[in-house]
C-alpha cells in the first residue's frame, strides 16, 4: 500500500494482505499496514500455501487468529503474530523489527558477540587502568652498606 503524491487517494493491493483498518479506510498510519502486510507475507511462506481472500481463515487472520507455523521457534511466530497485531499500536516498527535477534543472520549474530567480547575486554582494561592510577607507587630504596 502506498500514498500516491500530491492526493490523498491510496493505491490499494491484495487482500489477503491487508490490514483491516486499511480496508476500513484508516490512512493514519500506513506504515503500521505494511509491517502488517511483511507479516502476511512471511506467514504465507511459513504456511507453504497462499492465504485465503476471503472465509473463516480471513477472519481469523484480522482478528490475530493464526495457524501454528511448523518448523519454526515460538519466538519467531510471537514476532509474526506482533507484526499481524489486530491493533497497529501493538505492531513493531520497521526499526524495532531489525533489532529482534531472531531475525538476524548467523554473521550479524556473530559480529554482536564479538563486540560484546570487544567491549567487556575494554571495560576490564579500563578497569585495570584506574586501579594502577589509584594505587599509590611504592619507592624502593637503595642501600650503600656492604654487610
Amino acid at each position: 500500500v502506498s500514498k500516491i503524491e500530491n492526493h490523498n487517494d491510496v493505491e490499494e493491493g491484495d487482500s489477503r494482505y491487508m490490514s483491516m483498518e486499511l480496508l476500513s479506510g484508516d490512512l493514519e498510519d500506513l506504515t503500521k499496514s505494511d509491517i502488517f502486510s511483511l507479516g502476511a507475507t512471511i506467514y504465507e511462506i511459513c504456511l507453504g500455501r497462499g492465504l485465503p481472500e476471503n472465509g473463516q481463515e480471513w477472519q481469523d487472520i484480522r482478528q490475530g487468529i493464526l495457524l501454528p507455523i511448523r518448523n519454526s521457534s515460538f519466538d519467531f511466530q510471537m514476532i509474526v503474530q506482533t507484526m499481524m497485531s489486530p491493533q497497529k499500536e501493538d505492531r513493531p516498527t520497521a526499526s524495532e523489527l531489525l533489532k529482534k535477534r531472531q531475525l538476524l543472520s548467523e554473521e550479524q549474530r556473530q559480529l554482536i558477540v564479538e563486540r560484546n567480547k570487544a567491549e567487556a575486554a575494554n571495560m576490564a582494561l579500563n578497569a585495570q587502568m584506574k586501579l594502577m592510577k589509584a594505587t599509590p607507587k611504592k619507592t624502593l630504596a637503595r642501600s650503600n652498606t656492604i654487610c
